[in-house]
């Protein structure tokens, strides 16, 4: 295990660069989710955005602890469509 074998500073750093990333993997399973089940108002603004980006429609994928790729599948489409997001 290596953060048993780490120094009390290093530990810090490594888990506040972790905990930035936690937090913006964070935001972005909120907004797949949002956009999933509000097809009323955040759906139609979000094809809207797409459209306007010139990007081809699609919704953000859904991050599931079931599927292994999940998390990698979000976070692609994300960076894919990151002007929108």
């Amino acid at each position: 295990d290596e953060l048993a074998t780490m120094e009390e500073g290093a530990k810090l750093e490594f888990f506040n660069e972790v905990k930035a990333v936690s937090k913006a993997l964070s935001k972005i399973r909120k907004i797949s989710f949002k956009i999933i089940n509000s097809t009323t108002i955040l759906l139609p603004r979000w094809n809207a955005l797409v459209a306007e980006h010139n990007l081809s429609p699609k919704k953000l994928p859904r991050d599931v602890p079931t599927r292994w790729n999940s998390t990698y599948d979000m976070l692609n489409v994300a960076l894919q469509y990151k002007r929108v997001v």
